[in-house]
Formats: C-alpha cells, sequence, structure tokens
C-alpha cells in the first residue's frame, strides 16, 4: 500500500496580523571610572643620591631638610660618617598610589653591595622623603 500524503494546516500566521511589535530594550549606559591622573615627576636619583651623598659626609646635613620630612632628616644627620657610596644602577620605583613613591637601589659601600629602600610623599607639589633605611 502506498503512502499517504495528506496536506497540512497553515502554521504560520498571516502577516502584519497577531503581532504586537515589542519594545527593544534600551543599552544600559556602562560606567568607566576616570581615570586617575599620573603621578607627578619624581627624581628618584636625585633623592636618594643626596642622601648618600650626606651620609658619607660629601654634602652638608642641611640639604636633608629640603628633601626629608624633619624627623627623618633628624635621624639621617646623625648617621653621618665619612666613606665611599655609589649607585650601582639606576633606582626602581613603585607608585602603590598616585602620589607615593617606593624606591629601591643597590649601592656598593666599601667593597660591600647594599641595598637600600626609601619611601616617597608628594605633599605640598614636592616629593618629600618619609623613610630611608640601608639594608645591611
Amino acid at each position: 500500500m502506498p503512502p499517504v500524503v495528506r496536506r497540512l494546516a497553515a502554521y504560520e500566521p498571516p502577516v502584519g496580523v497577531g503581532l504586537i511589535p515589542r519594545p527593544r530594550p534600551r543599552p544600559r549606559p556602562v560606567w568607566v571610572p576616570e581615570p586617575e591622573p599620573p603621578s607627578p615627576a619624581l627624581d628618584a636619583v636625585r633623592l636618594v643620591g643626596v642622601v648618600l651623598e650626606v651620609l658619607d659626609g660629601r654634602r652638608t646635613a642641611r640639604l636633608l631638610r629640603e628633601i626629608a620630612v624633619p624627623p627623618l632628616a633628624g635621624r639621617l644627620a646623625a648617621l653621618v660618617r665619612a666613606r665611599s657610596t655609589r649607585m650601582l644602577r639606576p633606582p626602581r620605583v613603585c607608585h602603590p598610589c598616585r602620589l607615593v613613591a617606593e624606591i629601591s637601589v643597590t649601592v656598593r659601600r666599601d667593597e660591600r653591595v647594599l641595598a637600600v629602600a626609601a619611601r616617597a610623599e608628594h605633599r605640598g607639589g614636592r616629593w618629600w622623603l618619609t623613610a630611608f633605611a640601608v639594608l645591611e
């Protein structure tokens, strides 16, 4: 027996009848935070270099008052001795936030290689050293 073919009922609605246009959803605005302005220019070589020269006795301790906060300047002025310290490489600078810089550098002092760590903060339009340590 041959197969029986039957006509199917219309399965698509007629054009324009029974359709309710749905409004398209409006795209939601995307929040983009404002970029943080760049950190002010920092001359880490000068800051660390001046402190090392003062600690070696090649410059006067008065210069520390121009680059370091008063408690740190007083503490560093007490450490002045005649010796020879040289930076081996340019300092590495890390900015944990925009107005703070952490500085590290390797130095050679009397046939030894040492690490120096410093922290600088931007206040009143200038960079001020707030911490300085020679790691022996």
